[in-house]
């Protein structure tokens, strides 16, 4: 008779443990997936990998981080050709979770936010944002290289604004720090007012999840923004 309930009991426990370890990863990264997908209004899923360690700590719903890669999305205004969340430690409630067919969350997710925006991307930002016409812009390690034109003695020559691009109380902003003219001699006043008029600014206040920007660094023909991302909910999507 022992024999039997062990051989009907085993079964069911193994079951039980396992069924959670098997499932429960797939499904949080497919919550997380839809979360980001719904909230941010992009057309490809992102890619979620999570982790635990040790891995049995996923059955107590204890996971040690994990990942969220997009390509192409629209953060805010600003097009990123990749954007990436690395997470903070999280616990979900698994009991519930499997209870109810969704995610239950203990609290809402977190993390560093990378993203990388290219160097298009950038010129478009400083044609709106820049008092003076902008015909090029070139991204580097040391820099951001904006060109224009200018006007002085009867003649237009090209002129070249050279500064670096920083993060100002949620504010992406290039500062000017000197000025190129093809060889041209400009005077004091224009040079000032030229490189007065290079500086631009653009707002990141409207990315989602009430992400914070706190770096840009630049690269050959791109920059990289590095922030935090406080608040990433689970189990409630807009319109569903």
């Amino acid at each position: 008779m022992r024999g039997v309930i062990a051989a009907v009991l085993v079964p069911v426990v193994v079951v039980f443990l396992v069924a959670p370890y098997t499932f429960l990863p797939s499904l949080i990264e497919y919550a997380v997936a839809t979360d980001v997908q719904n909230r941010l209004g992009i057309e490809k899923q992102p890619e979620v990998r999570l982790r635990s360690n040790p891995p049995l700590a996923m059955l107590k719903g204890e996971f040690s981080g994990g990942r969220i890669a997009m390509r192409n999305v629209d953060l805010g205004g600003v097009r990123a050709e990749k954007a990436s969340i690395d997470l903070d430690p999280f616990d979900i409630d698994v009991w519930d979770t499997m209870k109810n067919g969704r995610v239950v969350d203990r609290e809402p997710l977190s993390g560093a936010l990378e993203v990388e925006v290219s160097e298009d991307e950038i010129a478009r930002l400083a044609q709106k944002g820049s008092e003076m016409p902008v015909t090029s812009v070139k991204v580097q390690k040391n820099g951001v290289l904006i060109g224009s034109e200018a006007s002085a003695l009867g003649t237009q020559f090209p002129v070249s604004v050279k500064g670096d691009l920083a993060v100002d109380e949620g504010d992406l902003v290039f500062e000017p720090g000197s000025l190129e003219a093809a060889g041209v001699p400009v005077p004091d006043e224009l040079a000032d007012q030229l490189l007065s008029g290079a500086n631009f600014e653009y707002s990141l206040d409207r990315l989602p999840y009430q992400t914070t920007i706190n770096r840009a660094a630049t690269d050959e023909g791109r920059i990289v923004l590095d922030g935090r991302v406080p608040s990433i909910p689970l189990g409630a999507y807009p319109g569903g």
